[in-house]
This record gives structure tokens, C-alpha cells and sequence, in this order.
């Protein structure tokens, strides 16, 4: 017996105060209980977003709320879209499908951690520790030049609040993965881009356990359901990590710079959005 395929929707949605999230929140999370599936993730975007991306849409830079909901199959979520539509049009939305295929609960045995680096952490300052803080902000410039830069980086320490970060990860992979930019590492054949980007997933494991982050979630395809959008997505991923220090503390190791040629081979195109779960009441 086929055993049904999961369904999500993600919402990205231009909602200024915490009443409005909320109220939207509330509407897709009775929606998804009513069809069988559930709330899955409700973050609030730091701004400034993190796009780097020229081609972005205005709107993509007014996104506010970042909401995820569940469904058991394709055919309770699809009902539980339609029934939106009594409400939709209060809200600035962009809204997407897609297929889980790695959920948020994500358990790793300890052999398995041992080996990606978890018991040999880096060492991640404080956000009070300026001048740590201020060294990793010069040298974390594994992005630059695509949207990040140092005002981002001061501004997103400010309103994270030394505070889990969620990075919601839009991907578009190259047909052929380019390595002209780094040459030297070019494999023997070619190789397509979601290779090249799985390549890059299994060499910064390391880094990422070795700051105490993980991989939260993955879903493809992506399918536009309502808004506008550009782009040509492939893959959603989110990552996690325990603070914005934390991640400039990845991006500043050599292990993933190394990496980091992989991911900058596999993708087209690429967005990134920076979460925190919103407060509850």
C-alpha cells in the first residue's frame, strides 16, 4: 500500500504588527487542524532581509511573517488553500507547496554527531563580546558582494537578541554546476547543480554541527500558489542556529568556505530570510 505524501504550504506575508501575524497565524493554523494537519512553523522576518538577489521583487523586501503548516496529503492541503479563500485577500501574501522530505524533528545518534563534529564545537562569542564580534563581522564574508554586508550583519545582531536564528533558504539549482570562479576545485566530469549543492550539504555538515546548527527542514518542488514571484525555485531549506554569532562563526571557518565553492557551482539564484519564532501570548 502507497503511503500518502505529505504536504506544506509556506507563506511569506507582509503583516507590520504582532496583532496582524497573529490573526493570520490563528486563520491557517484552524484551517490545517479542520483538514488533519497542524501548525509547523510561525517566524517573524528580521529585517533587514538578506537578498541576494538584484532581480528581487519590491515585495519580497516588505515580508514580515514566515508560516509553515502541515498537511497528511496533497488533497487536504489543496482544501485547506481553498478554504483561505474566504480570508486571503485580507493579508499581503506570497504562498507556496511543496513536499516535505526532511522534517523539523531531525534526531541524530551520538556516533553520528561524534563524527560531524558536534563534541568539538567552535567557539562562539557573545554578542557582548564587540571585539570578537567585530573581527567576525570583517572576516565572515563568505556572501559578500550578494547582499550582506556589514550594516546587515550589526542590525540583524541587534534585533536577534543573542536568540535562535532560523534561515529560510529559497534555491534555484544551475542546470550544469559552474566552477569558473574556483577552477582548482572542479570535479573530473561535470556534474549537474543539485549535485554540485549536495556536494556542498555533505562538506559543511561539519561546520554546521560544529556550531551547534542543523538542518530544520527541506521540501521540493516548489509551486507558487498566490503572490508574485520571480523566481524558479527548486528546493526550500532552513537551517538553524543558536545565534547570529553562531552563523558568522560557520561562515568564518575554512571548512566551509571550502564548502561554500559548492554551493556558489550548484545555484542559479538564491534567497535568504532571517527568522525567529514570534512571541506567544
Amino acid at each position: 500500500m502507497t503511503r500518502p505524501t505529505p504536504y506544506a504550504l509556506l507563506d511569506l506575508v507582509e503583516a507590520k504588527t504582532p496583532a496582524v501575524q497573529r490573526d493570520f497565524v490563528t486563520k491557517a493554523t484552524q484551517l490545517a487542524k479542520d483538514v488533519g494537519g497542524r501548525m509547523a512553523l510561525a517566524n517573524r522576518v528580521l529585517p533587514p532581509m538578506v537578498i541576494p538577489d538584484e532581480r528581487a521583487l519590491e515585495a519580497d523586501r516588505a515580508t514580515d511573517l514566515l508560516v509553515i503548516t502541515w498537511y497528511p496529503t496533497t488533497e487536504a492541503g489543496e482544501t485547506a488553500f481553498a478554504a483561505r479563500k474566504k480570508w486571503a485577500d485580507q493579508f499581503a501574501h506570497r504562498t507556496y507547496a511543496t513536499q516535505p522530505i526532511m522534517p523539523f524533528a531531525l534526531k541524530i545518534n551520538s556516533a553520528v554527531l561524534f563524527t560531524l563534529g558536534l563534541f568539538n564545537r567552535a567557539a562562539v562569542p557573545t554578542s557582548e563580546d564587540q571585539q570578537q564580534i567585530q573581527s567576525l563581522i570583517a572576516t565572515a564574508d563568505i556572501v559578500q558582494g550578494v547582499g550582506i554586508y556589514e550594516g546587515n550583519w550589526t542590525e540583524q545582531l541587534e534585533l536577534s537578541n543573542n536568540q535562535p536564528i532560523w534561515m529560510l533558504n529559497f534555491l534555484e539549482y544551475t542546470e550544469e554546476a559552474n566552477f569558473e570562479v574556483h577552477a582548482e576545485d572542479a570535479p573530473a566530469e561535470p556534474i549537474s547543480g543539485a549535485e554540485a549543492y549536495g556536494e556542498y550539504g555533505k562538506r559543511m555538515a561539519t561546520s554546521l554541527a560544529a556550531v551547534d546548527g542543523r538542518v530544520a527542514w527541506r521540501s521540493t518542488p516548489v509551486e507558487p500558489l498566490s503572490g508574485t514571484d520571480d523566481g524558479q525555485w527548486h528546493e526550500i531549506a532552513i537551517a538553524t542556529y543558536p545565534s547570529i554569532p553562531a552563523l558568522m562563526t560557520m561562515y568564518a571557518q575554512p571548512a566551509y568556505r571550502a564548502a561554500h565553492v559548492y554551493r556558489q557551482a550548484g545555484l542559479a539564484r538564491t534567497r535568504l530570510v532571517a527568522t525567529q519564532p514570534i512571541a506567544e501570548e
